[in-house]
């Protein structure tokens, strides 16, 4: 790990009235940041479209997507940049990390437990 690199967790929730082809892109938009700034991703999940604890702008559905990340400071606000212009994305949350994060998360556990 680079000594100016942390390792960072996004999640992201969507609009689910945007296009499919839409959310893909942003998202591979942004591993592009992250990986063209000498980052890299560690994970990244889609637990498509899951129902929210409350209404948000007349919305109770949102499309879920995470993504474990290692980068710098600038590359987190290259990132912060984007999504506070982005319409479709309803709320958003990053967290430190205290190490890199490559297992799947409880939420594809219990899907694939599921699906099984």
């Amino acid at each position: 790990m680079n000594d100016n690199n942390r390792y960072y967790e996004l999640l992201l929730m969507f609009d689910v009235n945007q296009d499919d082809s839409e959310t893909t892109s942003t998202v591979e938009k942004y591993k592009s940041v992250i990986t063209s700034s000498g980052g890299h991703v560690d994970r990244h999940e889609d637990w498509g479209t899951l129902k929210m604890a409350y209404m948000i702008d007349k919305n109770n559905k949102a499309r879920y997507i995470l993504i474990n990340f290692e980068a710098n400071a600038e590359v987190l606000e290259q990132l912060r940049n984007l999504i506070k212009f982005n319409d479709s994305i309803i709320r958003h949350l990053f967290t430190l990390q205290n190490s890199k994060i490559t297992e799947p998360s409880i939420m594809m556990q219990s899907k694939e437990r599921a699906a099984s």
